[in-house]
């Protein structure tokens, strides 16, 4: 995509940016930069343009179950299902992609689209002579997706272009970026997840979705754990467990995949998806079973049967992660199936599963809790009694038992260091199931290859640990290479 911003930048170096004050609409004007930056208005939309373009601007996009075509799909959770007809999607499910897979190649496309975004932003703001307050908490809303971005962009790829300025020229040493360290890159990401944190603790309704300082504390606390800096992850995820935010658990963890409760007091940074406006959430079609009457659903992502059975039957969170039955709008019958993922089924929606207003969690306060109990498991090297208490406020919920209560039936006590690891493990993969989480805990954690193979995806190697450079991107640009194996 680097050597694609001639599209952008030939001719007055266009850039299509959001006339619009709500994060769900569309951009739908086109101008330059320099015509563009004169009013607060101007700066809210192209934050709002930034928002768009990285979370769900319509269609298939990274969270909107990119994510889960490109990379869940190769987990040990996730399958292709029979009426995936995509021999891309196919190959990435069977891990045998190459590096001219589209679901790759638009993986990266999309996130240096909404990085040039975030850089115009960034670049221009501070320049309007606008109220100062509302001007550095765009600017920091803008570092916060870039940051969280090329934290994706890293883990997936490892060396990667590092871009934070808008390109002006098409001369070659412009254009034609080079990759740059994983070093580099993170010391990027902490530096504008830091400046993110400054962001305001709540916003009005109108605004809700908007990056808030709680959330760059949060998905710091992931940086530092990815990166193995413990006391830090420790550190970072306590200030957002002890924080002015106002986060804690819901009672129930059904409330945690409900329209009504959408943007709740668990949900710390999500992506907001709105039916009927081109925004609506199509996993909720795409995980749901054809042969309905009624429902006219896609029926493609499937989870393995190990996904399911790894559930015992009074972990609510069973059911709530899958559905085995639905009763069909047109005749009102019950029809049982093998189980399909359910988290982001809209009851509201039922004819058309794909304008499901559910919203997917980027990240929430359930994994706050476990990143902080595995942070202070691998600091102490063994578990706490804070770690004890994070881990099992999160078991507790998920068997309907109160949060603040101990309970000897359900609550680990008595671990040691190697077995609270693996309980940690265990409990990411049932908590986050579907929520875009497994695959780079796989990769984090680097389990990828013995797990797999353990479910059948024995084409799992060595490099798919990182992910293929796109062959478009290195035809392209002669400054980039390949990764090892590709």
């Amino acid at each position: 995509m680097l050597m694609n911003k001639k599209i952008y930048y030939m001719g007055l170096l266009i850039v299509a940016l959001s006339a619009c004050a709500k994060l769900e609409e569309q951009p739908d004007s086109i101008l330059t930069t320099q015509q563009f930056y004169k009013t607060s208005e101007d700066a809210i939309s192209a934050v709002n343009s930034v928002y768009n373009a990285a979370l769900n601007n319509g269609g298939i996009t990274m969270y909107n179950r990119l994510f889960h075509l490109a990379f869940e799909i190769q987990t040990d959770d996730a399958i292709a299902g029979q009426r995936v007809t995509n021999i891309d999607v196919r190959a990435m499910a069977a891990l045998t992609q190459s590096p001219s897979n589209d679901r790759v190649d638009e993986n990266w496309h999309e996130h240096y689209t909404a990085i040039n975004r975030a850089n115009i932003a960034i670049d221009n703001i501070p320049n309007i002579d606008i109220d100062v307050t509302l001007r550095n908490r765009l600017v920091n809303e803008a570092k916060f997706l870039r940051g969280l971005l090329y934290f994706n962009l890293v883990r997936i790829w490892g060396d990667v272009p590092l871009v934070l300025h808008e390109t002006t020229s098409l001369d070659k040493d412009a254009i034609q970026v080079e990759r740059t360290s994983v070093e580099t890159v993170y010391e990027q990401i902490i530096d504008d997840l830091t400046a993110a944190e400054d962001l305001p603790d709540t916003y009005d309704a109108k605004d809700a979705g908007r990056a808030t300082g709680g959330a760059a504390k949060a998905i710091l606390a992931k940086v530092y754990l990815t990166r193995q800096d413990w006391d830090k992850a420790a550190a970072k995820s306590l200030e957002v467990i002890q924080g002015p935010y106002g986060y804690g658990l819901f009672a129930d963890f059904a409330d945690v995949f409900k329209v009504e409760t959408k943007n709740g007091k668990e949900h710390i940074f999500s992506v907001q998806c709105l039916g009927g406006n081109g925004q609506g959430n199509r996993l909720a079609s795409s995980c749901t079973p054809v042969g309905i009457p009624g429902i006219a659903a896609a029926g493609t992502d499937e989870p393995t049967e190990e996904a399911y059975e790894i559930f015992d039957d009074q972990d609510r969170r069973r059911d709530v992660t899958f559905f085995t039955s639905l009763v069909s709008p047109k005749d009102g019958k019950t029809y049982t199936f093998a189980p399909h993922f359910r988290k982001y089924w809209d009851p509201s929606t039922i004819a058309n599963p794909t304008e499901s207003n559910q919203n997917i969690p980027v990240i929430r306060f359930a994994e706050v809790l476990l990143i902080y109990a595995e942070a202070l498991n691998e600091a102490n090297h063994g578990p706490t009694m804070e770690a004890y208490n994070a881990i099992n406020q999160v078991i507790r919920r998920a068997y309907g038992k109160p949060t603040t209560v101990a309970d000897a039936t359900i609550d680990l006590v008595g671990l040691s260091y190697d077995q609270f690891q693996e309980a940690v493990y265990v409990q990411r993969r049932k908590e986050l199931m579907f929520e875009f989480q497994r695959w780079f805990d796989l990769i984090r954690t680097h389990r990828m290859v013995e797990a797999l193979h353990a479910v059948g995806k024995t084409n799992a190697a060595e490099k798919h640990y990182l992910a293929p450079i796109p062959q478009r991107e290195i035809d392209l640009n002669s400054a980039l290479t390949q990764n090892s194996g590709w």
